[in-house]
């Protein structure tokens, strides 16, 4: 059978508005789609159309086993053509926010559950756990389905994860007879021990650890993963029941002192920390010139992508501290309120959940079946040490002031690594100041 895919890309537009949970940016983002009632309503025997969006249509090698799924579903489901809507990471919730002005929302969206109290608070998701069997939505771990709720209502499917964990050359930790450090201090000094002249012209070539600490989401969520791992979480409700945070505390303290140590203490970091994003992490890692990160799993698709020598030579183990921690960041579609074409959505949800186990192969993401979890040790054997995350998964909870705290988090590290602010002990009495003053207006 033929098969027709069309991929629409973004056009991005000038106007303000808040990124996921990274900085604020003004940019807003159109998605040029096809008419809905064209999608949900065709003459007899034609196909109808689905419309799916996310950032892996454009995102490689995400679209090439996202293209592999929708071949499958296609072949399976003849009725059915669909439609995909690429937009990158960065550009997805201002994407959402400008099509659901305009109501040209798709059926579905690929993302993780970081939005869904403000997209419930907007109206244009809905529960839709009634469309599933009991037993079917039971094959899924627990934790990663939750991901996909708000207020036990059910938006979407969650495909795979893509846990927040550390990071690391394996080969380099073998090479230089050190084990995997289970501490921030062992980590601090793995790092030390790994930033070296490999060729002896005095100059340090290769560090042992990279931060991402440019001012975004990425920034934020990596640090509030050592927050927890030092068991200071971000926001948490006290015995009161109200919204408050563990960031001043002295295991807040601890965690601002790891990536001080790591940077500026010791300087086992490549020097322009404060503009390294998520692409130029992966470029360092890619290069042979950093060691470890705190990343996910698929960074190390991502690494392989842009340098196939690297192919077996990291693996990804939890984050260690006072507490084994992992942002369990999984990743999947929800489908819209006003799906134009809500049966056909419901097909491809079900059809992707339980055929996407080339995305665990090609980017390492853990997969969010349970049954699937054998085949994964054996596609990804990478990642073995982190196929039981759900088990250590942070409470990162979904509230609709996230983005606004996760601000003030990224801003402030940011802050540290630049020297602007000149301590841990100040940078986390300054964080902890405002953020209590975000929780305090939401209480």
């Amino acid at each position: 059978m033929k098969r027709t895919v069309s991929i629409v890309l973004a056009v991005t537009l000038a106007a303000t508005s808040a990124v996921g949970c990274g900085k604020k940016e003004n940019v807003q983002t159109d998605a040029v789609v096809g008419s809905s009632t064209e999608a949900a309503t065709t003459e007899a025997g034609e196909r109808t159309k689905i419309q799916l969006m996310g950032p892996w249509v454009v995102e490689s090698p995400e679209d090439q086993v996202l293209a592999g799924v929708v071949k499958g579903f296609e072949e399976a489901h003849p009725e059915y053509e669909v439609e995909l809507i690429g937009t990158p990471s960065a550009d997805l919730l201002t994407t959402v926010q400008s099509m659901a002005a305009s109501s040209t929302l798709p059926d579905l969206v690929i993302t993780n559950g970081a939005n869904n109290a403000a997209w419930k608070e907007m109206g244009i998701v809905e529960d839709i756990r009634g469309e599933f069997d009991q037993k079917f939505l039971e094959g899924f771990y627990p934790e990663m389905l939750k991901e996909f709720t708000y207020n036990d209502e059910l938006f979407g499917l969650p495909m795979c994860a893509a846990p927040f964990v550390l990071l690391l050359r394996n080969d380099l930790l073998q090479e230089a007879g050190l084990d995997v450090p289970e501490s921030f201090d062992e980590i601090v000094e793995t790092a030390k021990k790994l930033t070296v002249d490999t060729n002896g012209d005095g100059k340090i070539d290769r560090y042992g650890m990279s931060l991402m600490g440019f001012p975004d989401g990425n920034n934020a969520l990596r640090f509030t993963l050592a927050l927890f791992a030092a068991d200071a979480p971000d926001i948490y409700k006290d015995e009161s029941g109200k919204w408050a945070t563990k960031i001043g505390s002295e295991d807040g303290v601890r965690a601002f002192e790891f990536y001080y140590n790591l940077a500026i203490r010791d300087g086992s970091v490549p020097q322009g920390s404060t503009e390294v994003d998520y692409k130029t992490m992966v470029n360092l890692l890619a290069t042979d010139q950093v060691a470890m990160a705190i990343s996910g799993p698929h960074t190390i698709g991502n690494i392989v992508v842009q340098n196939p020598d690297m192919d077996g030579k990291f693996i990804a183990v939890p984050l260690k501290d006072k507490e084994t921690v992992a942002y369990l960041n999984p990743y999947g579609m929800i489908m819209f309120k006003d799906a134009p074409n809500r049966e056909g959505a419901i097909e491809f949800l079900k059809y992707a959940a339980a055929n996407f186990v080339e995305m665990t192969r090609v980017t390492k993401r853990p997969p969010a079946l349970i049954e699937l979890e054998d085949v994964a040790r054996e596609a990804a054997p990478e990642v073995e040490a982190i196929l039981d995350c759900a088990q250590y998964n942070i409470d990162y909870v979904a509230v609709p002031f996230r983005g606004e705290e996760a601000n003030i988090v990224a801003e402030n590290v940011n802050a540290m690594l630049a020297g602007s602010i000149k301590s841990p002990e100040e940078a986390a009495k300054i964080t902890a100041e405002a953020v209590q003053a975000v929780l305090d207006a939401n209480n």
